[in-house]
């Protein structure tokens, strides 16, 4: 069972929140996967909804390609959340609570981004089906693949927030770390995504993060697209 307050407070620990003070805040730290899909989609005038967006880093990104945007960042951690609001006030940036998106209303975006927390909680696949739900676009998610089994299991495979070696609280948090094997990968996506139009992915094996704890020695990092 998913332990939601957890996993928000595991966001908000003094060394994670200066991890990602510096970090996801340009084009160059855009992954090569997630770019693949991104920079083809970013137009003037484009309404964007970033779920997970910790500080609001992607709202530089988008500034780097676009002058005219709107873009609304939700995310579960409230100090994440107040982070972006000062770093980003012309923006809007909205604290929800994992698995209920009410918050955000029954608006609609031309282009919804899932990055890199879909594999970090267990109610991924609620997350990525309210965020299906509110995109008129396209919707631009990742996950973890590999070919063994399925992990859904916190005690098989999760993920430390000791990000810079603080101290016995960051050691002590842990993420799930979701590994979907790739055919069940695609099944996920394909009913998640019902009527989309087009769906493709784009990845590579790469090792997987450095405080992760996984039986395996590589991951498909895969970013998806669902076009309506």
């Amino acid at each position: 069972m998913a332990d939601k307050t957890a996993n928000a407070s595991a966001w908000g620990l003094s060394g994670v929140l200066d991890f990602f003070a510096g970090r996801r805040g340009s084009t160059a730290e855009v992954y090569p996967s997630e770019w693949f899909f991104l920079k083809d989609r970013l137009k003037e005038g484009i309404s964007v909804l970033d779920i997970g967006c910790a500080q609001g880093g992607f709202a530089a990104v988008i500034a780097e390609h676009v002058k005219d945007f709107r873009y609304v960042g939700a995310d579960i951690n409230a100090e994440m959340i107040a982070r972006a609001r000062t770093r980003f006030p012309k923006h809007q940036f909205i604290e929800v609570r994992e698995g209920d998106f009410s918050a955000l209303g029954e608006r609609t975006f031309d282009l919804v981004l899932v990055l890199g927390i879909l594999h970090l909680h267990e109610t991924w696949r609620e997350t990525l089906a309210a965020a299906w739900a509110r995109t008129k676009g396209a919707l631009i998610f990742d996950l973890r693949e590999w070919e063994g089994p399925t992990i859904e299991d916190k005690a098989r495979a999760y993920m430390t927030m000791d990000f810079h070696g603080k101290d016995d609280s960051h050691r002590a948090a842990r993420l799930p770390y979701v590994l979907l094997n790739a055919a069940d990968a695609l099944r996920a996506v394909r009913e998640t995504c019902a009527g989309a139009r087009r769906i493709g992915h784009h990845g590579y094996l790469h090792s997987p993060s450095g405080t992760a704890v996984v039986p395996t020695e590589e991951v498909m990092m895969n970013t998806w697209c669902a076009e309506r």
